[in-house]
């Protein structure tokens, strides 16, 4: 074995590779001093051609220029579409829209408020004035700015999943919305019609705000990230979409980028390949396995005591909450991204300005294409997709070689892969490399349950109904077939707050309060520290994997439910088995107005369902359900509505 390759720290055991500068192949084209890529060349010139496409590029490599050529090319024909940038997280928005912010003005343009202004040159020739306003749209905006709706100028919108779809399931016009929704349930197309006949102004004002949406291009950032009920959501919002288009002429795209394979027809494939030469979009980065012969995500957070480099910028990207409390315990100072909205320990939560930290604890939620420069990296991930995802926050900028720690379960067939790994690789085989000694991502095809079925039924007849009373009724005919037939019905109480929860983009929404006040996600609190039994959060942290146990067990059916419907027919105990006591749900003010869809071996098609039941409650508002006290057989998987 070459002695390069294997690194010794007393107990420890570690394989080491360098992977080389990575190019991509350069374009023809120059856009005010910028020169294009050649995959956004032909990205530039697909745009309008083809109703999807699929662009698969490696990190770094400039997809969210991609946005300002969608702009450019409104401007150019004449359209003024807009240029919709969806991503997975807030962080994500805020990150990729200061991102363009730089870029235009590199570019040479003026920014005056929202806007940017200047001359546009392509290849040296005077296209005349140019202007584009940037608008970064989450939950915490509440109107759509006037301008969308009568626009003088090209602009990009910057946005999370949830607004588009709030507008459908409520955020602005919560009682239309939830009328909506509930004849859409209710009725057949005639009959619905005639029960919202009363309303149609109201109506008229929601397909106004889809309009604002799509009309114009779309680009759904990191779309493999996607899974379950959430996966289902985005791809009911894609087919409202592309029916609105079918019907509005005019050549608009969807620009889906993804590290694998999508789960839809694509029209067009942009598979961007490194190359020895061209534009350089990430540095020569270290990468030292580190294996782990207990818990890889304990002994990295034993591993870090403190910042090791002060003239480097580090961050340190784990799976559970739990693992990132106890490091921000240890650490004097640094920046926290993650799902809770609180500090913790020496950690100040982030949300925009990360360029500005030195040092940098997360998880999941850093894990998305946020753009820094990182060079120093401890990282860990379960499988193959997360690791090239997060490796590649770090080497993205500069000269000089970065440094990431990779902590690793010490597998057989982990080991026998990197004993042969060479000193130095490229990109492509550092990828190969990944893709061995990982598994791949287990898809929980919670997107294929009744429950998902019926979500993507019912908003499909919304969206129909909303623009048929839209348009009249020269448009009946046409709409009919978008209608879905023979949908059934889901149980909701009649408030239009209820049909926002069960229709929103991710259903869930369920609160738990932290002991010294403030509430945050219930399931990121309940897994990770310590419920006391006065019905609050304390600080004090710990691996907590809950479960039910019901006393009646014979009506654990697939089934979609108020709580107190399954309080009454379950008569279920929520064990806290680290914590040592159980509770009686029907207690917990937590739950009090949620749904339930129930779940069994009968409804969802996986494999082991017991294993399944249990990986999915690491990640989702779900508890496993079991037999018995001995709590080994699982029955049931409660997600929470």
């Amino acid at each position: 074995m070459p002695s390069n390759k294997l690194a010794k720290r007393g107990k420890e055991m570690s394989y080491v590779t360098t992977i080389n500068d990575t190019y991509i192949e350069e374009g023809e084209t120059i856009i005010n001093g910028i020169k294009l890529r050649k995959f956004q060349e032909e990205l530039f010139d697909s745009l309008g051609k083809y109703d999807r496409i699929l662009l698969r590029a490696p990190t770094g490599s400039g997809k969210t220029f991609t946005l300002i050529l969608g702009a450019i090319k409104s401007y150019i024909e004449g359209t003024l579409y807009p240029v919709v940038g969806i991503y997975p997280s807030r962080a994500l928005v805020y990150d990729q829209a200061r991102s363009v912010n730089e870029t235009l003005t590199r570019m040479g343009l003026n920014k005056e408020g929202e806007k940017f202004t200047g001359r546009l040159y392509i290849n040296g020739e005077d296209k005349g004035d140019f202007s584009i306003k940037i608008h970064v749209l989450t939950s915490e905006v509440k109107e759509i700015p006037k301008e969308f709706q009568f626009p003088t100028s090209p602009s990009i919108i910057f946005t999370v999943p949830e607004y588009p779809y709030m507008f459908m399931t409520g955020m602005n016009k919560q009682n239309v919305a939830s009328q909506v929704l509930e004849a859409s349930m209710k009725y057949n197309f005639e009959e619905a019609i005639k029960s919202l006949s009363l309303r149609r102004g109201e109506v008229r004002e929601l397909l106004n705000y889809f309009s604002v949406f799509f009309n114009g291009y779309w680009f759904i950032d990191e779309f493999h990230l996607y899974s379950g009920i959430a996966r289902n959501s985005m791809l009911t919002l894609v087919e409202m979409y592309e029916k609105f288009n079918s019907v509005v002429k005019g050549n608009k795209t969807i620009v889906f980028s993804s590290a694998t394979p999508v789960p839809i027809n694509i029209n067009k494939v942009l598979d961007v390949k490194t190359s020895e030469k061209g534009s350089k979009v990430r540095k020569r980065t270290r990468v030292i396995f580190h294996l782990a012969k207990g818990n890889p995500q304990e002994e990295l957070v034993n591993y870090i005591s403190e910042k090791k480099n002060a003239d480097t910028k580090t961050a340190v990207i784990i799976d559970r909450v739990y693992y990132v409390a106890e490091l921000c315990k240890k650490v004097n100072d640094a920046a926290v991204v993650w799902g809770l909205d609180k500090s913790f320990g020496n950690c100040r939560k982030v949300n925009k300005g990360l360029e500005k930290e030195n040092f940098i604890i997360g998880n999941q939620a850093m894990s998305f294409g946020i753009d820094l420069d990182l060079d120093e990296g401890f990282i860990h991930a379960h499988d193959a997709e997360t690791l090239i995802q997060r490796l590649g926050r770090f080497g993205r900028h500069g000269e000089g070689e970065a440094e990431v720690l990779v902590f690793i379960d010490a597998k057989a067939k982990v080991v026998d892969e990197l004993r042969k790994i060479d000193k130095e690789l490229n990109y492509d085989d550092f990828l190969n490399l990944i893709n061995k000694i990982y598994e791949r991502r287990v898809d929980d095809k919670l997107d294929e349950i009744f429950f998902s079925k019926i979500r993507h039924d019912v908003l499909i007849r919304a969206f129909s109904l909303i623009y048929a009373i839209s348009q009249g009724e020269q448009v009946y005919n046409l709409v009919k077939s978008w209608y879905p037939q023979n949908v059934d019905s889901l149980k909701i109480r009649p408030a239009y707050e209820d049909y926002f929860y069960v229709f929103a983009y991710r259903p869930g929404n369920l609160k738990g309060q932290w002991c010294d006040g403030g509430s945050d996600e219930l399931f990121s609190m309940i897994r990770n520290f310590k419920y006391r039994e006065d019905g609050c959060f304390t600080n004090e942290t710990l691996k907590e994997s809950p479960g039910i146990i019901p006393r009646k067990t014979d009506n654990v059916k697939c089934s979609f439910m108020t709580f107190e419907e399954f309080n009454t027919k379950l008569g279920p105990r929520l064990v806290l088995k680290k914590q040592g006591y159980s509770i009686l749900m029907g207690g917990m003010k937590e739950f009090k107005d949620s749904y339930v869809v129930l779940l069994t071996k009968d409804c969802v098609n996986w494999n082991n369902f017991s294993e399944m039941a249990k990986l999915v409650s690491t990640y989702e508002n779900a508890i496993p359900i079991y037999k018995d006290d001995e709590m080994k057989v699982v029955i049931g998987l409660a997600l929470f509505i």
